[in-house]
């Protein structure tokens, strides 16, 4: 009975000194998001090679700010997130497809349920902090969409779209598009946090896992956050 009393009393005091230190903020933006896509492509999407624009997202993130020492933070980041890419206008087919309807994709936009965890360096400058920061990140995809136009000599007749279907599974058939569900890579930040609370920052992500479910093609996200938001319960200052 003692042995418990104790155990409850230590786990207490514990929990109390963590509640005390870390720090839970909330913050969103926007994102600037595009793929890295390489490989002999064969679908749908066109020679892409090369072919890309930026696809324009938003991001919501819940911060978990945890003190290490000697200014250093360990920052787990909850966010969800619009990631994708935009695809530029074809270009003048040749002289054999005269006529002939060709789909080409115009934009792949993906939602991912994301987990970045840095590890922040943060020193005073000012009315508050800079926070610089760098560590890696999962995600799962949740839901997403491929918009593409049949063109007819360069010119769009029809405008469709496709659900995405995240599958571990790989899949050539021209009717499916399928994109494999975890994604990773690493993730860099920068940012100021004012005293009262306020912080602004901007991070930029890199994908490593190849997310696409086509042979000889590779994916890779890719994308640039600029967040505003506001840090709660700053006893860690």
């Amino acid at each position: 009975m003692k042995k418990t009393g104790l155990l409850t009393i230590f786990l207490t005091s514990f929990v109390l000194g963590v509640q005390a230190q870390v720090s839970v903020g909330i913050r969103s933006g926007y994102t600037a998001a595009n793929m890295k896509i390489s490989g002999d492509v064969r679908s749908e999407l066109g020679d892409v090679t090369g072919n890309m624009k930026t696809f324009h997202g938003w991001h919501l993130d819940l911060v978990i700010n945890m003190p290490l020492s000697n200014g250093f933070y360990l920052q787990p980041v909850v966010r969800y997130i619009t990631k994708g890419t935009g695809f530029q206008a074809s270009r003048i087919p040749k002289a054999e497809l005269d006529g002939v309807y060709i789909p080409n994709g115009s934009r792949m936009k993906l939602n991912y349920l994301e987990l970045p965890v840095n590890l922040v360096y943060k020193f005073p400058l000012g009315t508050g902090n800079v926070a610089a920061g760098f560590g890696p990140y999962v995600g799962y995809g949740l839901r997403g969409r491929y918009d593409f136009d049949i063109t007819q000599n360069g010119r769009s007749i029809t405008q469709n779209s496709k659900q995405v279907q995240f599958s571990r599974r790989s899949d050539n058939n021209l009717a499916v598009v399928r994109m494999y569900p975890w994604d990773a890579g690493a993730n860099f930040a920068l940012g100021y946090e004012f005293d009262n609370g306020l912080m602004v920052g901007a991070n930029y992500s890199m994908g490593l896992t190849d997310i696409d479910r086509i042979d000889k093609m590779s994916s890779k996200n890719q994308y640039l956050g600029i967040s505003v938001g506001f840090l709660f319960n700053r006893e860690d200052y």
